[in-house]
């Protein structure tokens, strides 16, 4: 049976912040969001499948299904909480006296 691994594409992209320029960071963390967005997107997509295909009784493994389905939970339970750091830095950027 295939099981595929966790993708270890965020941390390698987060290293790489560090050692470069501020105006390249910004497009480097653009770059990092729209990466895990894809990546949730194709998740939910390849989930969405093997439920449909579970649900018109073609032969699939439940487990696979289950599988898929919780690293798509997974994967918006990270995007989430991404997106509400996000908002929290912006709010207390925002708050700061010039």
């Amino acid at each position: 049976m295939n099981i595929p691994g966790i993708h270890s594409s965020i941390p390698a992209s987060i290293n790489s912040l560090s050692k470069t320029p501020q105006k390249d960071t910004l497009k480097e963390v653009g770059k990092t969001f729209d990466s895990m967005l894809q990546n949730l997107s194709e998740t939910q997509q390849t989930s969405d499948d093997l439920m449909t295909r579970l649900a018109a009784g073609e032969d699939v493994d439940i487990h696979q299904v289950m599988i898929a389905a919780d690293q798509t939970d997974i994967s918006f339970k990270i995007a989430i909480g991404i997106r509400d750091k996000l908002v929290d830095a912006y709010k207390e950027i925002s708050r700061m006296s010039v």
